[in-house]
């Protein structure tokens, strides 16, 4: 309960400085205002600049806080802000794009609501690289080889972004996909 409330609070302030951004601009794109020396464009770029960056030092807090909680040590990050950790015997090579796979996981958000789930009876089949899934998703399947499982804890923008996914996953969340089983298809 009391990590429920640490969240809300960090939503809250995220609005918050959201807020105050689009505030900031709307006050510099006034028509009243005489117009200053390259103001315009170059204060509304900067603005938008300061509120991703404040976006993804959020994404970050929470994603390091679900880490610490969950006590995932030896964790990996590919650079572009997803973190994953792969584990267990290779039974074969990593997929690379334009390959099909066959795969059991599950989707959740950091507070552990479950979105999506496919199991091995009734898996996921995808071509990695053609995007019917998220970036982030597709990208964790390029880091295991059948036999391993993997975590992949991937923020908004390698995920279903500002939009979200209906009512099943909010705009901006960080996503949690724990893979148990991927396989080739037999041809």
């Amino acid at each position: 309960m009391q990590d429920r409330m640490r969240l809300m609070v960090r939503y809250v302030l995220f609005a918050i400085f959201i807020a105050i951004g689009m505030i900031q601009w709307a006050c510099l794109s006034r028509s009243d205002v005489p117009p200053q020396e390259n103001s315009g464009t170059v204060d509304k770029k900067k603005i938008f600049e300061h509120a991703n960056k404040l976006s993804t030092a959020h994404n970050e807090l929470q994603i390091e806080g679900y880490i610490r909680r969950n006590g995932l040590d030896s964790i990996l990050t590919d650079g572009r802000g997803m973190y994953y950790k792969v584990w267990g015997s290779a039974l074969g090579a990593r997929p690379r794009d334009g390959v099909h796979v066959v795969v059991a996981y599950t989707l959740e958000l950091l507070d552990g609501t479950l979105c999506e789930r496919a199991d091995t009876i009734n898996p996921l089949e995808l071509t990695i690289g053609k995007r019917k899934q998220t970036v982030g998703f597709e990208e964790l399947l390029l880091h295991l080889a059948p036999g391993q499982q993997a975590i992949g804890i991937v923020p908004p923008h390698l995920g279903y972004g500002i939009v979200g996914k209906g009512d099943v996953i909010p705009p901006h969340s960080v996503l949690v996909y724990k893979v148990t089983w991927m396989r080739y298809p037999k041809q």
